[in-house]
C-alpha cells in the first residue's frame, strides 16, 4: 500500500489518497467514494479482498474527512459551499488513476453519502467510468430544501468550524430509535459500532457548511435537469442491507432504481440483503457482500493492455 497526497482541481486542497496493488497483471482500478463521517482506511479489509482478487484499488479521503483536511479540527467542515467541490475531487482521482493505469477499465464503489457524491460525478462523467455500485444509498428525500433553509437561518448562530448539532438531530435522531447504543443503526455488528464509536475520525458532527454540501448533493441527485447521460449501457449495481434506515424503505430503494431508469440507465441490478443495516460491508456476513461485488465487477471483460506511466 502507498499513501499519496495529490491537489483537488477545483480549489488545491490536498487530498489523501491510499492505492493498494495485486501481484501480477490487474484487471482493473476500482475507485472509492467513502461515506459521512468516516475515513479511507475503514475501507481497507474490502480493498485488500479485492487486489487479492486482481484489482487495483484507490482510495481518498473526501474533503474535510481523514486527511482530507487543512487542520485537524476542520472535520465536517468543506472549504466552499460549492457541493461540486467534493464531485470535482472524486474526478479528479479518476484523472490521478487513469493517468498512472493507463488502459485498464476503472470501477467506481461508493457507499451512503459518497453515492450523492457519484451520481453527481454520473451527471457530468458517466463515460469516464466502466462499472458502478451504490451502497447504502440515500433515498428521496422531499426535506432536503427545507435543510438548506435552516441551515443558512442558523449561520449567524453558530461558528463556521463548529458542529451543527441542531441540523445533526434533525437528520439522524430517528435512525437510532431503538438501539441500546450510540450509531447502533449502522450495523448489526456491534463490534463494529463500538470501534466506529471509539475512532477520533469517525463520527463526528458536520458543521453548517457541510450540511450545506450534504443537502445540496442529497436534491441534485434526484434532479433529472443537468444529468446528461452519455452512456446508458453503464452497469450499475444498487445494494443496501434491509435494515437500513438511510434507504428508508423498500418502496423509496425501488423508486430510486425507477429514477436511474428513467433517467435513461439501461443496465441496472439490485439487492437488499437480509438482517443487515446500513454497513453491509462491516456485517459479520460481509463476505457475501464482498463476493457479489466481485462478481459484478468480474463479469466485466477488457482486452486493453496495461501500461504503467
Amino acid at each position: 500500500m502507498r499513501i499519496e497526497k495529490i491537489l483537488s482541481e477545483f480549489d488545491g486542497l490536498g487530498l489523501e489518497i491510499a492505492v493498494i496493488v495485486p501481484e501480477g497483471n490487474p484487471k482493473g482500478v476500482i475507485q472509492f467514494s467513502h461515506g459521512m463521517a468516516e475515513h479511507k482506511e475503514r475501507y481497507y479489509d474490502f480493498m485488500n479482498y479485492l487486489s487479492d482478487h486482481g484489482y487495483v484499488c484507490v482510495i481518498h479521503d473526501h474533503r474535510g474527512h481523514g486527511g482530507s483536511v487543512e487542520k485537524a479540527e476542520d472535520y465536517g467542515f468543506f472549504y466552499t459551499e460549492n457541493e461540486q467541490a467534493i464531485i470535482e475531487d472524486l474526478h479528479t482521482v479518476t484523472k490521478y488513476i487513469k493517468h498512472i493505469y493507463s488502459g485498464l477499465p476503472v470501477f467506481l464503489f461508493s457507499h451512503s453519502m459518497g453515492t450523492l457524491v457519484a451520481r453527481g460525478y454520473l451527471k457530468r462523467y458517466d463515460s469516464e467510468i466502466d462499472k458502478v455500485v451504490l451502497c447504502g444509498p440515500p433515498t428521496y428525500n422531499a426535506a432536503a430544501g427545507l435543510g438548506l433553509l435552516l441551515a443558512r437561518l442558523s449561520k449567524p448562530f453558530i461558528k463556521e468550524k463548529a458542529p451543527n448539532k441542531m441540523l445533526n438531530a434533525m437528520a439522524f435522531s430517528q435512525f437510532n430509535a431503538g438501539n441500546s447504543i450510540p450509531n447502533g443503526w449502522l450495523s448489526e455488528n456491534q463490534a463494529n459500532v463500538a470501534q466506529y464509536n471509539q475512532d477520533p475520525k469517525c463520527g463526528f458532527i458536520f458543521t453548517t457548511n457541510g450540511f450545506v454540501n450534504l443537502l445540496r448533493l442529497q436534491k441534485a441527485a434526484f434532479e433529472k435537469r443537468n444529468w446528461h447521460v452519455s452512456n446508458p449501457h453503464l452497469p450499475i449495481l444498487v445494494i443496501a442491507g434491509e435494515e437500513d434506515p438511510v434507504i428508508r424503505s423498500r418502496k423509496r430503494f425501488e423508486q430510486l432504481i425507477a429514477f436511474l431508469s428513467e433517467l435513461g440507465y439501461t443496465n441496472i441490478s439490485s439487492k437488499l440483503y437480509e438482517h443487515m443495516r446500513h454497513e453491509i460491508l462491516n456485517e459479520e456476513k460481509k463476505l457475501d457482500v464482498y463476493k457479489d461485488i466481485l462478481l459484478f465487477y468480474d463479469e466485466f471483460q477488457h482486452t486493453t493492455s496495461y501500461s504503467q506511466v
